[in-house]
């Protein structure tokens, strides 16, 4: 971890370490669930770039390129572009203020 954030303050790797875990299982079971999908597809990809851009400033640029991180900033930016989502909760909030 340290040599992924080398440009942050040692004091500072621990909390990160927590908050960048605790954002990546939030976002993820809000993804599942389907909450909010858009928001939450768009809060992942910003939650990728960040890992891409730190990985690529301690690792070099072939590091984010291995564990595919653009890749799933990619994905997640076409979700967040997705009109519906069927077996959401997103979905069944709708069919429910449509009855």
């Amino acid at each position: 971890m340290t040599r992924v954030n080398s440009f942050v303050p040692a004091k500072m790797i621990p909390a990160l370490g927590i908050i960048a875990t605790v954002a990546e299982i939030v976002l993820g079971l809000l993804l599942l669930a389907g909450w909010r999908t858009r928001a939450t597809a768009l809060l992942s990809a910003l939650l990728l770039l960040t890992f891409g851009v730190a990985m690529t400033l301690g690792l070099g640029v072939k590091a984010p390129l291995n564990y595919s991180v653009f890749a799933a900033m990619g994905g997640s930016l076409l979700l967040a572009n997705c009109q519906s989502f069927p077996f959401s909760l997103d979905q069944l909030r709708l069919r429910r203020a449509h009855s």
